[in-house]
């Protein structure tokens, strides 16, 4: 019996570590909002613009409303997208229109 707690403690700490340090990060994947928060920071997008309101709309996309120096508002789409289980990507789309598509 205590054989078996051990093999099953190694089993879930090798997991945790491989899950921590590993290509395919599950902290990174459960907290997006600090990963959002880092592509604003270091994105050239953003630079010169004051973050007003975060919004998420779903399915890893985030609706981001800056403001510029003058006062103008504009709307980025910010999209996580992944190529495959280990490769996430953000795509930075900026909103140049309000129409309603069906």
């Amino acid at each position: 019996m205590k054989k078996k707690l051990l093999w099953l403690g190694v089993c879930l700490l090798f997991f945790l570590i491989l899950s921590i340090f590993g290509p395919y990060n599950m902290w990174k994947e459960f907290n997006e909002d600090t990963a959002l928060k880092q592509l604003i920071s270091e994105d050239n997008t953003f630079q010169g613009l004051e973050v007003m309101e975060t919004d998420y709309f779903g399915s890893d996309t985030y609706l981001i409303q800056t403001k510029e120096d003058d006062g103008e508002i504009r709307n980025f789409i910010v999209m996580n997208y992944h190529s495959s289980v280990m490769n996430g990507h953000w795509k930075v789309f900026e909103q140049t229109s309000n129409g309603y598509y069906y």
